[in-house]
């Protein structure tokens, strides 16, 4: 019994290594044929945001107003901590090493937070295009300022998401219940760029085909 196991186990791995063969093969084929569609065209769109007021101008004012409020928070706690004294009941200033831990902290807090704030901006993508006959994407993202979009470069065949952007769900079959956003990668980058859904697509089982990858076909 043991012996007919040890023989099926080569032939299961030989049907694996097969499908998955396979199932490479169907991937390229399907992306050759989505790919004729940019042939010989200088420039097509395949998102906007379509959010003609949508900028980022409010991202310094958030950033610098709770910058502020955490810095007089940290000035605050320096210059008025008390503790209370056990022995005398009475309040004294905290020690000093305990105001310099809370009050950096709070400075540390600021600068995570409007670092976040401003990383999230300049990662939103307003536009996104292939251009030079379905080689290159185009990607126009916002600039930390809020004012303009930043225009960036990346081979077709670099960009990837693990996300699927088509659903069946919405009017556009892209909506995702509790994900109003859509990630997609780029080389040398460890965080991704945000598409939002409710932005317009050109055809998002094509976007699916071209970039989609399952973890273990990005590792």
């Amino acid at each position: 019994m043991a012996r007919g196991i040890g023989l099926g186990q080569p032939r299961f791995r030989l049907f694996q290594r097969w499908k998955h063969h396979g199932s490479i093969q169907m991937d390229i084929v399907q992306k050759r044929k989505a790919l004729l569609q940019f042939k010989d065209k200088a420039e097509v769109a395949i998102f906007d945001r379509q959010a003609k007021q949508t900028t980022y101008k409010w991202g310094p004012w958030v950033v610098g107003g709770q910058m502020l409020m955490w810095i007089n928070f940290a000035d605050f706690y320096w210059r008025y901590s008390m503790d209370k004294n056990e022995e005398t009941g009475e309040l004294t200033l905290s020690p000093r090493w305990k105001r310099a831990c809370i009050s950096a902290v709070a400075i540390i807090a600021g600068v995570s937070i409007g670092g976040g704030i401003l990383h999230y901006i300049s990662r939103s993508v307003a536009r996104m295009k292939v251009v030079g006959g379905g080689k290159t994407v185009q990607l126009e993202t916002y600039k930390i300022s809020g004012y303009g979009t930043k225009v960036r470069e990346y081979p077709i065949a670099s960009l990837f998401s693990r996300d699927t952007l088509y659903t069946g769900v919405g009017p556009q079959g892209i909506t995702k219940q509790g994900s109003p956003q859509y990630s997609i990668y780029a080389p040398g980058s460890s965080y991704a760029f945000i598409m939002n859904r409710t932005g317009w697509f050109k055809n998002p089982k094509t976007f699916d085909v071209l970039f989609h990858r399952s973890a273990a076909k990005t590792n």
